[in-house]
């Protein structure tokens, strides 16, 4: 048995459309539903969804421990990477949710907090510098799986990164990594088990200060909202519940994580049909990009880089349009973005001037019709799809 406390949130994208309630809990307590014998849900509901949770709930087979508030909130992404600003929280926060189980995953919150008491307990703070043991909370043992700027330290030095002009990154560098895993060992009450998250569903495990490297696994699309959620959650019944090694049940998690990812798709696999899943190779050399448009689709390639850059990679080479293109680069060009009013003649140009990109994104409903330029390429309708693909690739 599990008790997962966590938010229930709106959830709403324009690219790719999604408009759902979901949040970190419910998501969590739907993903472990077909893998747990008892799950239990506790979490903050505004008053005029609760019917509507408690009936996905009890599709799903979970016990609902819903607390009524007076604040819906939704998140709200233009697409899978970028989110808008966040929802406000209450002038005055909920009382703290009381979650007492043998296994228990318990999330940060909008609304307030949870005090949870277990034997296996998964903390994702979902917040820089959120203490477990704050609020009274205890564990026999306890897991953090967190981002690397939510790691005690990191965040001042990626804004720092920032302020300097550097790109900004997903993850800090390793030593600054190191430090902050450290310092978190050295706390009065420190976590057994430290999982930092890479943005592609990959995993760094700590269990001392020496990491374990857990590759993300291959995965044809990538629906990336609420992927972190998933993959507490499936760490969380593979540590917490079956008593796996958390090196083996990181490898699970991320495993899940690809299942997930390509739907998305709830509830998660068990570890037999994920067993044959294959893992990606993260990218290590340097990134050309090529944009094929106007003036908007510049606006764009500029944008690709820099997440790119936050996703870790490093960019060599932007291009815009075939006559800024070094005939040299032509089969070397690893993303094509190719913009709402690029013509025909224009990817036909491209095709004959032996371009040869790795990826292509083209958010037409004709992108598929691109395989006819460029026959090896993969296509991607979806934006953070197109950008894992770029950082990924399976090994053979």
């Amino acid at each position: 048995m599990i008790s997962i406390a966590g938010g229930v949130y709106a959830e709403r994208c324009k690219y790719p459309a999604w408009d759902q309630i979901y949040g970190s809990g419910l998501r969590a307590a739907i993903a472990v539903s077909s893998l747990s014998d008892a799950v239990r849900l506790h979490a903050y509901v505004p008053r005029e969804w609760v019917e509507d949770v408690q009936l996905t709930l009890a599709s799903f087979g979970v016990v609902g421990n819903l607390h009524e508030s007076e604040h819906p909130m939704t998140f709200e992404y233009l697409h899978a990477f970028l989110r808008k600003e966040l929802p406000e929280r209450p002038q005055k926060p909920y009382p703290d949710l009381s979650v007492q189980d043998e296994v228990v995953l318990r999330f940060g919150m909008m609304e307030g907090d949870a005090c949870v008491k277990g034997d296996r307990v998964v903390y994702d703070p979902q917040l820089p510098n959120a203490l477990f043991y704050s609020n009274g909370s205890i564990a026999g043992s306890l897991a953090m799986i967190v981002g690397g700027w939510e790691l005690p330290g990191t965040a001042a030095v990626l804004a720092r990164r920032r302020s300097e002009g550097k790109p900004q990154s997903l993850m800090p560098d390793e030593g600054t990594l190191l430090q902050a895993i450290i310092a978190l060992r050295d706390s009065p009450q420190p976590p057994q088990v430290v999982l930092v998250k890479d943005g592609l569903g990959g995993l760094i495990v700590f269990q001392g200060d020496q990491p374990v490297w857990v590759p993300s696994y291959a995965a044809e699309s990538f629906f990336r909202i609420g992927s972190g959620d998933v993959t507490a959650a499936a760490f969380a019944h593979a540590w917490g519940e079956s008593g796996w090694d958390p090196v083996d049940a990181a490898h699970y998690a991320a495993r899940c994580t690809a299942h997930f990812v390509e739907g998305p798709r709830l509830p998660l696999p068990s570890a037999a049909e994920v067993r044959g899943r294959m893992p990606n190779i993260a990218r290590r050399e340097e990134i050309r990009i090529v944009g094929l448009g106007d003036f908007e689709l510049h606006a764009l390639v500029l944008e690709t880089q820099s997440w790119l850059s936050y996703l870790g990679g490093t960019v060599s080479h932007v291009k815009f349009g075939l006559d800024d293109l070094d005939s040299k680069v032509h089969e070397g060009i690893d993303l094509l973005l190719v913009g709402s009013r690029c013509s025909q003649r224009e990817l036909e140009a491209a095709a004959r001037a032996g371009l040869q990109p790795t990826v292509v994104f083209w958010p037409s409903a004709d992108a598929r019709s691109s395989l006819v330029y460029f026959p090896g390429a993969v296509v991607a309708q979806d934006y953070a799809t197109a950008l894992y693909h770029v950082m990924r690739s399976p090994e053979r």
